[in-house]
């Protein structure tokens, strides 16, 4: 049995209205393939279309008493379909977004420990230049980078002036970004 005008559409509506299995297969029959269409045209998956497609018309079933057989079906049904296609789009959106984050968070991670190795490795490198440092120029080093002090309290501490600090330090860095620059 097939819908063929309004009367026939609205009697068969009316018998879904009520409870009716075999109106539900009419109106599913005549409607079903235009649902999931409507749907594999947006988003591209089968499956999805599929689903959303049987949403519908389980929707329909549940709310079957509230259809008005003389008011408009295809429209309360594609009205149906848009929201249930809407809330889709927004869980796919959401879960792209999600699935986004914890990809950036990952590349991230992988950074930041790729970089932890790579200053670690520098910390190592720099620390084993220094030990190849002059006993005096190794200490005013080790004061100035390491515990913070000024050349003036350098000088002070191991009884020397600012300006042999002062030397003595940029000595130090000068071999220092000599080895950096001709190893990096």
């Amino acid at each position: 049995m097939t819908m063929r005008d309004d009367s026939s559409e609205a009697k068969q509506l009316q018998r879904l209205r009520q409870g009716d299995k075999k109106a539900f297969e009419v109106v599913y029959r005549k409607y079903g393939g235009r649902v999931y269409h409507f749907f594999l045209s947006l988003l591209r998956d089968g499956f999805a279309a599929e689903d959303l497609t049987q949403n519908v018309f389980m929707k329909i079933w549940e709310k079957r008493e509230g259809i008005d057989p003389d008011g408009h079906f295809e429209a309360y049904l594609f009205t149906i379909a848009r929201h249930m296609l809407a809330r889709e789009s927004e869980k796919r959106l959401k879960e792209e977004c999600l699935r986004e984050t914890l990809q950036g968070r990952e590349e991230n991670a992988d950074t930041d420990t790729e970089q932890r190795v790579e200053t670690e490795s520098l910390h190592t490198y720099i620390k084993a230049l220094v030990e190849q440092f002059p006993p005096v120029r190794k200490h005013v080093f080790m004061l100035s980078r390491v515990h913070h002090l000024t050349n003036r309290e350098i000088g002070l501490r191991l009884s020397i002036s600012e300006k042999t600090v002062e030397s003595h330090l940029y000595r130090a860095l000068r071999f220092l970004k000599s080895k950096l620059n001709s190893e990096l």
